[in-house]
């Protein structure tokens, strides 16, 4: 299979988007980025002086699916927990500004906002500054997050659960959610952080990058296709998913589905690489979207690698947006008609390999 007739099938989707209504859960951060100059050493280590210009800030980790999300047109909801303190309020001044549904949210008095700040000089990451508590939240705290989260399903079409392991994505939790969409059919994508994907057994696609997929199994490399693919296999067996989607850096994504003969692979097409941070929310955030408006997964892979080509160009948290993606799609659809032999852009195709 080829992407042959997919440009058009895109745009219908896009169409579509503000029709579905996706549910994402799981932790939430704020961005926070200091931008300036670097001219001179500091006299009192070596290490450069920033000459501060701006600061910034965006909704990070799971709410940064959310504004993905959202930012495509579709119904976001976000559920997890913030702090009661000026960084929670401001990611739910964030988030309600655009849209985005926080019903799900659980103020906690007894955990600060996660707050990451990053130093960026010409272009350039220069540090990051943590600030969180990954301690597990009380029984009380989570008891909470659950029954708002199994409320807000109830008009979901699909739910994300963006892990990155500061505690939201309690096992009873993840347990319940999946139970939960399940019994009303409709999908649960998990972008994971955990080392045991069976953790999310049950889930119906996890999209893990390579070293995360090769931590999950124990250590095992995956240098080449085969490894990949039987690789994909072997945590389809774990977890019981019905696809996993192993994004592969510069190589692109692969995508291994329960009950086919081969995997799918889409090259990478990202003209230069400035920033991977958020690029993979962008990646749940536009598969999420696609499904949720029935994309079959091959589709909606193909559109979030058109996603991901756009974000990491853009330094810093920069959500996928619709007018970004309408023109990244006319661009690729202008190269391969320029070039229809080449099989760049956002062709994928089945990759088979024999047995060693």
């Amino acid at each position: 299979m080829n992407d042959d007739g997919f440009i058009t099938r895109a745009f219908g989707y896009i169409g579509r988007f503000p029709s579905c209504r996706i549910l994402v859960v799981g932790d939430i951060m704020l961005d926070e980025y200091v931008w300036g100059n670097v001219r001179r050493i500091s006299p009192e280590a070596p290490v450069p002086v920033v000459a501060v210009t701006r600061d910034t800030r965006a909704p990070g980790g799971a709410a940064n699916v959310a504004v993905n999300i959202a930012c495509l047109g579709a119904g976001a909801q976000v559920a997890g927990f913030v702090g009661v303190d000026p960084a929670g309020r401001e990611i739910v001044r964030m988030l309600q500004k655009r849209g985005i549904g926080v019903a799900g949210l659980v103020s906690d008095p007894d955990r600060p906002t996660t707050v990451k700040t990053r130093v960026i000089a010409h272009q350039q990451q220069v540090v990051r500054i943590d600030r969180e508590n990954r301690e597990i939240p009380t029984g009380k705290a989570r008891g909470m997050l659950v029954r708002r989260v199994l409320a807000a399903l109830d008009s979901a079409d699909g739910v994300v659960l963006s892990d990155y392991r500061k505690g939201a994505l309690s096992p009873e939790l993840v347990e319940a959610v999946i139970a939960a969409a399940r019994k009303r059919r409709v999908f649960v994508a998990v972008d994971p952080k955990q080392t045991d994907f069976t953790y999310y057994r049950g889930c119906t696609l996890i999209t893990p990058n390579k070293a995360e997929a090769e931590a999950a199994l124990g250590g095992r490399e995956l240098p080449e296709d085969l490894d990949v693919w039987e690789g994909g296999k072997a945590l389809l067996r774990k977890t019981g998913a019905s696809a996993i989607l192993i994004t592969r850096g510069e190589e692109g994504m692969s995508l291994v589905e329960r009950g086919r003969r081969s995997f799918f692979h889409i090259p990478a097409h990202g003209r230069q690489v400035f920033d991977v941070t958020g690029a993979g929310d962008t990646v749940i955030g536009t598969l999420a979207a696609g499904l949720g408006v029935g994309a079959p997964m091959r589709d909606a892979a193909l559109l979030a690698n058109v996603a991901a080509g756009v974000v990491v160009s853009e330094v810093g948290t920069a959500p996928i947006t619709v007018e970004k993606l309408t023109r990244a799609l006319r661009l690729y659809e202008r190269e391969r008609e320029a070039a229809p032999e080449e099989r760049g852009g956002t062709r994928g195709g089945e990759r088979t390999s024999s047995p060693r």
